[in-house]
């Protein structure tokens, strides 16, 4: 009786097990290889494109002949800050750092016309600022005390920027060749790193900060273009009673994105 309900349990489970190789097993030839993988993320990569492409240009039908570029590079800034009459209950000593401290940014940039006249850019990227400290006022009391300031100024900071730019040929040289380009517009940064533990306390950075955006770029062939661009503070990146200006310079390259992809 036994050996017939271990018998019945063994064919049971052999039957189940063809069944389910034969549900389940996948054919060889359904197996893609390598390049058949990257033949299919192609496939849809060039699709997602498409279908990117034919969206922006319903969306923003006067921007048209749109190039998507990627963007690289590094940052030059510095910090010039009057804390006025500013009190704390620190007290830190000023090292003057009157140099604008290199930092680094990436990010996209899309490029094309409006109305088909009107050569414009849009750029994201994400920046991190090293920056000089330069403090136009500082207190001591000597020969005691050098000097010293009751705020003391973030050296690192790192935004996301969002800048709008008009740009205009420079007709200097053979323009279907070499093309330079002078651009401007605002920039608006927003401030993704905290403060520190000090400057917290009275909350003395701003969220957000707008600059003025002027540069130059170079055009070489549409291969690739060499940009070098400078910002300036339109208003304190510090509340009340400081004043912090902050400006830096951009040097960096651009590729079109259909070239790298």
């Amino acid at each position: 009786m036994n050996y017939k309900i271990i018998l019945l349990v063994f064919f049971t489970i052999c039957n189940f097990s063809i069944s389910f190789s034969q549900t389940f097993s996948v054919p060889k030839d359904t197996v893609l290889n390598q390049r058949k993988k990257d033949g299919v993320f192609l496939k849809y990569s060039i699709k997602f494109k498409k279908e990117f492409t034919k969206t922006w240009n319903k969306v923003f039908v006067d921007f048209t002949d749109n190039d998507v570029f990627l963007m690289g590079g590094m940052n030059f800034a510095k910090q010039n800050i009057r804390a006025n009459e500013y009190n704390a209950p620190f007290v830190y000593s000023v090292e003057q750092k009157n140099v604008f401290k290199p930092g680094f940014m990436a990010g996209f940039r899309v490029d094309g016309k409006f109305k088909e006249k009107h050569p414009y850019a849009v750029a994201f990227t994400l920046n991190k600022y090293a920056t000089g400290a330069n403090y136009k006022d500082v207190k001591s009391f000597e020969p005691f005390i050098g000097s010293f300031s009751n705020f003391k100024a973030e050296d690192q900071v790192f935004s996301l920027n969002m800048t709008a730019l008009y740009k205009k040929i420079i007709p200097i040289l053979d323009t279907t060749k070499y093309k330079f380009y002078v651009v401007a517009g605002p920039s608006l940064d927003i401030r993704l790193s905290g403060q520190s533990l000090d400057n917290q306390v009275n909350n003395n950075y701003r969220k957000m900060f707008l600059r003025a955006h002027l540069g130059l770029e170079f055009d070489n062939k549409s291969y690739y273009t060499i940009f070098f661009h400078y910002k300036q503070g339109l208003h304190s990146v510090t509340k009340s009673a400081i004043q912090t200006g902050f400006n830096s310079f951009n040097l960096g390259m651009l590729i079109k994105a259909k070239d790298l992809f």
